[in-house]
């Protein structure tokens, strides 16, 4: 087990001169899909889950929409490749075991994700507790967030209060004991 969180780790360590050489939503589009994560394109229908099979074009060209983790191993480390990405309107964080509160404070705190970011859900990852969750309190344009399987969530009608009069437009859909 301890060999599979250092190889993560390493799938995880941010190349900063890869982002400069191919644009951010490439260099993003990499380190997702080197995690097990899936991305979808603006304007495409079809999720990009081959490494391999990562479309070539001119830099930029290939915008990422969305971004479905599941089962994934994104971790806080990488989460610098987030940065630049100013098109991701929709993440979905599910069985991801290394997601925590810090991961959800920083993906609230990206600039760009704060003006893009529409839908986000947030299904099975052990880790996340309240405090992960209000942070997202910085997600302004936030329409919707589905919560789930949750059980690091102890204090959930606090928890919900905060968000509804930080985001009083956020639909906020819950499935947690």
């Amino acid at each position: 087990r301890r060999f599979w969180g250092w190889l993560n780790a390493v799938f995880n360590k941010v190349d900063y001169e890869r982002i400069q050489a191919v644009g951010p939503d490439r260099a993003a589009s990499e380190w997702l899909l080197r995690c097990g994560a899936l991305v979808r394109y603006q304007g495409y229908e079809k999720w990009q889950q081959d490494y391999n099979g990562l479309p070539t074009g001119p830099l930029g060209k290939y915008k990422i929409e969305a971004i479905n983790a599941t089962d994934s191993c994104i971790m806080y480390r990488g989460f610098d490749y987030l940065d630049g990405l100013e098109h991701v309107t929709e993440i979905k964080l599910q069985k991801c075991i290394y997601i925590q509160d810090e991961c959800l404070q920083r993906l609230s705190q990206t600039k760009s994700l704060q003006k893009s970011l529409l839908q986000l859900q947030i299904i099975s990852c052990g880790n996340v507790t309240d405090k992960g969750i209000i942070a997202l309190h910085k997600l302004t344009n936030l329409e919707y967030l589905y919560l789930s399987d949750l059980p690091g969530i102890r204090e959930k009608e606090t928890t919900v209060h905060v968000l509804q009069q930080a985001l009083p437009n956020l639909e906020l859909e819950l499935d947690l004991e």
